[in-house]
Protein backbone atom coordinates (compact mmCIF):
# COMPACT_ATOMS: atom_id res chain seq x y z
CA UNK A 1 0.00 0.00 0.00
CA UNK A 2 2.97 2.63 1.09
CA UNK A 3 4.81 1.80 -2.00
CA UNK A 4 1.46 3.22 -4.46
CA UNK A 5 1.46 6.09 -2.02
CA UNK A 6 5.18 6.27 -2.80
CA UNK A 7 4.98 5.70 -6.68
CA UNK A 8 2.25 8.74 -6.68
CA UNK A 9 4.23 10.93 -4.60
CA UNK A 10 7.94 10.89 -6.42
CA UNK A 11 5.54 11.63 -10.10
CA UNK A 12 3.65 14.12 -8.19
CA UNK A 13 6.73 15.92 -7.12
CA UNK A 14 8.30 15.48 -10.65
CA UNK A 15 5.30 16.83 -12.31
CA UNK A 16 5.43 20.40 -10.47
CA UNK A 17 6.72 23.15 -11.95
CA UNK A 18 4.71 26.21 -10.44
CA UNK A 19 5.56 28.39 -7.93
CA UNK A 20 2.67 27.96 -5.94
CA UNK A 21 3.29 24.45 -5.66
CA UNK A 22 6.69 23.91 -5.47
CA UNK A 23 7.36 23.76 -1.29
CA UNK A 24 4.21 22.11 -1.16
CA UNK A 25 5.88 19.32 -3.02
CA UNK A 26 7.86 18.82 -0.42
CA UNK A 27 4.87 17.19 1.60
CA UNK A 28 5.21 14.12 -0.42
CA UNK A 29 8.80 14.19 -1.22
CA UNK A 30 9.17 10.00 0.76
CA UNK A 31 9.80 7.79 -1.87
CA UNK A 32 13.54 7.88 -2.19
CA UNK A 33 14.14 7.33 1.69
CA UNK A 34 11.18 5.02 2.09
CA UNK A 35 12.27 2.55 -1.22
CA UNK A 36 16.06 3.02 0.69
CA UNK A 37 14.44 1.27 3.82
CA UNK A 38 12.29 -1.55 1.90
CA UNK A 39 15.37 -2.31 -0.55
CA UNK A 40 17.64 -2.48 2.59
CA UNK A 41 14.95 -4.67 4.74
CA UNK A 42 14.18 -7.16 1.99
CA UNK A 43 18.01 -7.68 1.22
CA UNK A 44 18.81 -8.51 4.45
CA UNK A 45 15.84 -11.15 4.98
CA UNK A 46 17.49 -12.42 1.53
CA UNK A 47 20.90 -12.82 3.04
CA UNK A 48 19.91 -14.36 5.90
CA UNK A 49 17.35 -17.18 4.02
CA UNK A 50 19.85 -18.06 0.97
CA UNK A 51 22.79 -18.69 3.27
CA UNK A 52 24.13 -20.63 0.07
CA UNK A 53 24.45 -18.39 -2.13
CA UNK A 54 27.66 -16.67 -3.11
CA UNK A 55 28.67 -12.84 -2.45
CA UNK A 56 29.79 -13.07 -5.60
CA UNK A 57 26.47 -14.49 -6.87
CA UNK A 58 24.47 -11.78 -4.60
CA UNK A 59 26.51 -8.81 -6.48
CA UNK A 60 25.86 -10.25 -9.47
CA UNK A 61 22.29 -10.48 -9.59
CA UNK A 62 21.95 -7.33 -8.03
CA UNK A 63 23.92 -5.83 -10.86
CA UNK A 64 21.07 -7.38 -12.82
CA UNK A 65 18.08 -5.91 -11.00
CA UNK A 66 19.56 -2.60 -10.80
CA UNK A 67 22.21 -1.67 -12.73
CA UNK A 68 21.47 -3.04 -16.28
CA UNK A 69 17.74 -1.14 -15.39
CA UNK A 70 19.64 1.55 -15.26
CA UNK A 71 21.51 1.52 -18.47
CA UNK A 72 18.43 0.32 -20.61
CA UNK A 73 16.37 3.74 -19.02
CA UNK A 74 19.59 5.91 -19.29
CA UNK A 75 19.91 4.62 -23.16
CA UNK A 76 15.81 5.56 -23.55
CA UNK A 77 15.88 8.76 -21.82
CA UNK A 78 18.89 9.41 -24.23
CA UNK A 79 17.46 8.67 -27.14
CA UNK A 80 13.80 10.60 -25.65
CA UNK A 81 16.07 14.01 -25.23
CA UNK A 82 17.12 13.76 -28.67
CA UNK A 83 13.39 13.63 -30.31
CA UNK A 84 12.46 16.27 -27.61
CA UNK A 85 15.25 18.22 -29.05
CA UNK A 86 14.47 17.83 -32.61
CA UNK A 87 10.57 17.98 -32.51
CA UNK A 88 10.29 20.47 -29.64
CA UNK A 89 13.17 22.25 -30.09
CA UNK A 90 12.86 22.02 -25.77
CA UNK A 91 16.05 20.63 -24.68
CA UNK A 92 20.08 20.57 -26.02
CA UNK A 93 22.25 17.66 -26.44
CA UNK A 94 24.15 15.46 -23.63
CA UNK A 95 27.26 15.79 -23.60
CA UNK A 96 28.49 12.24 -22.50
CA UNK A 97 31.04 11.58 -20.03
CA UNK A 98 32.25 9.20 -17.49
CA UNK A 99 29.99 10.38 -14.41
CA UNK A 100 26.70 9.40 -16.41
CA UNK A 101 27.67 5.95 -15.63
CA UNK A 102 26.53 6.22 -12.19
CA UNK A 103 24.29 9.56 -12.82
CA UNK A 104 21.94 8.28 -15.80
CA UNK A 105 20.98 10.42 -18.63
CA UNK A 106 17.81 11.79 -16.58
CA UNK A 107 17.40 13.18 -13.93
CA UNK A 108 16.03 10.80 -11.25
CA UNK A 109 18.16 7.76 -12.14
CA UNK A 110 21.47 8.19 -9.83
CA UNK A 111 19.08 6.16 -7.23
CA UNK A 112 19.84 2.90 -8.79
CA UNK A 113 23.70 2.68 -8.97
CA UNK A 114 23.55 4.28 -5.13
CA UNK A 115 21.23 1.63 -3.76
CA UNK A 116 23.80 -0.70 -5.98
CA UNK A 117 26.29 0.29 -3.69
CA UNK A 118 24.74 0.26 -0.80
CA UNK A 119 23.56 -3.32 -1.05
CA UNK A 120 27.17 -4.03 -1.73
CA UNK A 121 28.43 -2.53 1.63
CA UNK A 122 25.53 -4.49 3.34
CA UNK A 123 26.29 -7.66 1.75
CA UNK A 124 30.01 -7.20 2.20
CA UNK A 125 28.93 -7.25 6.11
CA UNK A 126 26.62 -9.32 6.23
CA UNK A 127 29.21 -12.05 4.95
CA UNK A 128 32.32 -10.81 6.96
CA UNK A 129 30.15 -10.41 10.23
CA UNK A 130 26.72 -11.11 10.84
CA UNK A 131 26.86 -14.39 9.64
CA UNK A 132 29.26 -15.22 11.94
CA UNK A 133 28.21 -13.73 14.64
CA UNK A 134 24.59 -12.07 15.01
CA UNK A 135 25.89 -9.92 17.68
CA UNK A 136 27.91 -7.99 15.72
CA UNK A 137 24.49 -6.51 14.93
CA UNK A 138 23.49 -3.76 18.09
CA UNK A 139 27.36 -2.42 17.51
CA UNK A 140 26.74 -2.13 13.79
CA UNK A 141 23.46 -0.45 14.03
CA UNK A 142 24.28 1.62 16.70
CA UNK A 143 27.66 3.04 14.58
CA UNK A 144 25.17 3.39 11.55
CA UNK A 145 22.43 5.67 13.26
CA UNK A 146 25.46 7.58 14.92
CA UNK A 147 26.89 7.60 11.62
CA UNK A 148 23.61 8.88 9.92
CA UNK A 149 23.35 11.89 12.34
CA UNK A 150 26.99 12.41 11.76
CA UNK A 151 26.39 13.21 8.66
CA UNK A 152 22.97 15.11 8.53
CA UNK A 153 24.95 17.62 10.33
CA UNK A 154 28.36 18.03 8.01
CA UNK A 155 27.54 20.55 5.06
CA UNK A 156 27.70 19.80 1.83
CA UNK A 157 31.16 20.58 -0.20
CA UNK A 158 30.39 23.99 -1.50
CA UNK A 159 31.70 23.06 -4.89
CA UNK A 160 29.03 20.39 -5.57
CA UNK A 161 26.52 21.61 -7.85
CA UNK A 162 22.38 20.81 -7.73
CA UNK A 163 22.16 21.12 -11.64
CA UNK A 164 21.22 18.09 -13.39
CA UNK A 165 23.80 19.06 -16.38
CA UNK A 166 26.67 19.30 -14.14
CA UNK A 167 29.34 16.28 -13.31
CA UNK A 168 28.67 16.49 -9.80
CA UNK A 169 25.00 16.07 -9.33
CA UNK A 170 25.07 12.49 -8.63
CA UNK A 171 27.02 13.42 -5.34
CA UNK A 172 24.47 16.16 -4.30
CA UNK A 173 21.93 13.41 -4.30
CA UNK A 174 24.12 10.79 -2.66
CA UNK A 175 24.74 13.18 0.17
CA UNK A 176 21.01 13.87 0.84
CA UNK A 177 20.41 10.49 0.88
CA UNK A 178 23.37 8.99 2.87
CA UNK A 179 21.97 9.61 6.05
CA UNK A 180 18.82 7.59 5.40
CA UNK A 181 21.34 4.91 4.16
CA UNK A 182 22.86 4.51 7.34
CA UNK A 183 19.27 4.19 9.23
CA UNK A 184 18.04 2.02 6.63
CA UNK A 185 20.73 -0.42 7.05
CA UNK A 186 20.56 -0.04 11.68
CA UNK A 187 16.73 -0.89 10.90
CA UNK A 188 17.23 -3.53 8.59
CA UNK A 189 20.16 -5.32 11.62
CA UNK A 190 17.85 -4.83 14.07
CA UNK A 191 14.45 -6.19 12.58
CA UNK A 192 15.91 -9.16 10.23
CA UNK A 193 19.28 -10.75 11.85
CA UNK A 194 18.05 -11.85 14.85
CA UNK A 195 17.23 -15.26 16.62
CA UNK A 196 13.75 -14.09 15.00
CA UNK A 197 12.53 -11.59 12.48
CA UNK A 198 10.86 -8.43 14.75
CA UNK A 199 7.20 -8.26 13.89
CA UNK A 200 5.38 -4.59 13.42
CA UNK A 201 2.32 -3.76 15.08
CA UNK A 202 -0.74 -1.95 13.97
CA UNK A 203 -0.13 0.56 16.49
CA UNK A 204 3.63 1.07 15.78
CA UNK A 205 2.21 1.50 12.19
CA UNK A 206 0.05 4.54 13.08
CA UNK A 207 3.21 5.99 14.88
CA UNK A 208 5.09 5.32 11.68
CA UNK A 209 2.50 7.08 9.52
CA UNK A 210 2.34 10.10 12.18
CA UNK A 211 6.21 10.38 12.26
CA UNK A 212 6.37 10.59 8.17
CA UNK A 213 3.36 13.01 8.33
CA UNK A 214 5.16 15.19 11.01
CA UNK A 215 8.41 15.34 9.06
CA UNK A 216 6.71 15.85 5.90
CA UNK A 217 4.97 18.74 6.70
CA UNK A 218 8.13 20.19 8.10
CA UNK A 219 9.99 19.94 4.93
CA UNK A 220 6.88 21.22 3.21
CA UNK A 221 7.24 24.27 5.54
CA UNK A 222 10.98 24.87 5.68
CA UNK A 223 12.95 22.74 2.45
CA UNK A 224 14.27 19.39 2.64
CA UNK A 225 16.17 18.55 5.57
CA UNK A 226 18.40 15.35 5.79
CA UNK A 227 17.20 14.06 9.55
CA UNK A 228 13.55 14.42 8.86
CA UNK A 229 13.80 13.22 5.46
CA UNK A 230 15.48 9.93 6.72
CA UNK A 231 12.80 9.59 9.38
CA UNK A 232 10.11 9.77 6.86
CA UNK A 233 11.61 6.75 5.35
CA UNK A 234 11.50 5.06 8.59
CA UNK A 235 8.03 6.10 9.25
CA UNK A 236 6.62 4.93 6.05
CA UNK A 237 8.59 1.27 6.15
CA UNK A 238 7.24 0.81 9.72
CA UNK A 239 3.50 1.80 8.20
CA UNK A 240 4.80 -0.34 5.58
CA UNK A 241 5.21 -3.50 7.63
CA UNK A 242 2.45 -3.15 10.04
CA UNK A 243 -0.48 -5.92 9.38
CA UNK A 244 -3.07 -3.86 7.45
CA UNK A 245 -5.79 -5.88 6.41
CA UNK A 246 -9.10 -5.44 3.88
CA UNK A 247 -10.11 -5.07 0.31
CA UNK A 248 -8.85 -1.76 -0.18
CA UNK A 249 -5.43 -2.41 1.09
CA UNK A 250 -5.28 -5.40 -1.06
CA UNK A 251 -6.06 -3.39 -4.03
CA UNK A 252 -3.56 -0.80 -3.32
CA UNK A 253 -0.91 -3.60 -2.92
CA UNK A 254 -1.99 -5.02 -6.16
CA UNK A 255 -0.83 -1.70 -8.27
CA UNK A 256 2.06 -0.90 -5.23
CA UNK A 257 3.83 -3.56 -6.92
CA UNK A 258 4.59 -1.34 -10.16
CA UNK A 259 6.21 1.38 -7.71
CA UNK A 260 9.24 0.64 -8.77
CA UNK A 261 8.74 0.60 -12.41
CA UNK A 262 6.65 3.66 -12.04
CA UNK A 263 9.57 4.80 -10.58
CA UNK A 264 11.91 4.34 -13.28
CA UNK A 265 9.90 5.49 -16.32
CA UNK A 266 7.18 8.61 -15.31
CA UNK A 267 9.91 10.75 -16.32
CA UNK A 268 9.34 10.01 -19.83
CA UNK A 269 5.44 11.11 -19.90
CA UNK A 270 6.07 14.25 -16.83
CA UNK A 271 9.21 15.51 -19.81
CA UNK A 272 6.80 14.52 -22.84
CA UNK A 273 3.57 16.48 -21.06
CA UNK A 274 6.37 19.48 -20.16
CA UNK A 275 7.36 19.58 -24.17
CA UNK A 276 3.90 19.36 -25.33
CA UNK A 277 2.92 22.52 -23.09
CA UNK A 278 5.86 24.71 -23.81
CA UNK A 279 5.21 24.05 -27.46
CA UNK A 280 1.29 25.44 -26.69
CA UNK A 281 2.82 27.97 -24.50
CA UNK A 282 1.35 27.78 -21.14
CA UNK A 283 3.35 28.68 -18.75
CA UNK A 284 3.57 27.01 -15.32
CA UNK A 285 0.30 27.04 -13.38
CA UNK A 286 -0.93 24.60 -9.98
CA UNK A 287 -3.45 23.22 -12.63
CA UNK A 288 -1.44 22.45 -15.34
CA UNK A 289 0.55 20.68 -12.74
CA UNK A 290 -2.50 18.41 -11.91
CA UNK A 291 -2.75 17.47 -15.69
CA UNK A 292 0.73 16.35 -15.58
CA UNK A 293 0.08 14.57 -12.56
CA UNK A 294 -2.90 12.65 -13.71
CA UNK A 295 -1.95 11.96 -17.04
CA UNK A 296 1.89 11.18 -15.74
CA UNK A 297 1.05 8.31 -12.84
CA UNK A 298 -1.90 6.74 -15.56
CA UNK A 299 0.44 6.82 -18.35
CA UNK A 300 2.99 5.22 -15.85
CA UNK A 301 0.67 2.60 -15.11
CA UNK A 302 -0.05 1.16 -18.24
CA UNK A 303 3.42 1.50 -19.34
CA UNK A 304 4.63 -0.67 -16.78
CA UNK A 305 2.03 -3.12 -16.86
CA UNK A 306 2.93 -3.30 -20.35
CA UNK A 307 6.11 -4.28 -19.46
CA UNK A 308 5.50 -6.75 -17.20
CA UNK A 309 3.51 -8.40 -19.46
CA UNK A 310 6.31 -8.67 -21.81
CA UNK A 311 8.91 -11.62 -21.10
CA UNK A 312 11.94 -9.81 -22.79
CA UNK A 313 10.77 -6.51 -21.28
CA UNK A 314 9.98 -7.33 -17.78
CA UNK A 315 12.85 -6.76 -16.33
CA UNK A 316 12.83 -2.95 -17.40
CA UNK A 317 10.50 -2.41 -14.08
CA UNK A 318 13.63 -3.64 -12.63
Amino acid sequence: MIRLFAAAGVVLVHSIESSELEYWGNLFRFAVPFYLFASIYYQSLSLGRNTERTFGQYVVGRVKRLYLPFLAWSAIYLVARDIKRVTFLDAGAISLSLSHLWQGTAYHLWFLPFLLAVSVVQAIVHHTMLQRDRRWRWILSALAIAGGFAIATVPMPEFWNRTFDSSTYAYVQWWRVLPTACWALAFAWVMTTGPTIIAVSSTLGFAGLALAAGCLVKQALHGIQLIPRGLTGFGCMLAALAPWSGPAVSFMARIGRYGYGIYLCHVLIVELIRAISSRAQLGPSPWLDIVNFTLSFAGSLVLVQLLAGSKRLAWLNG
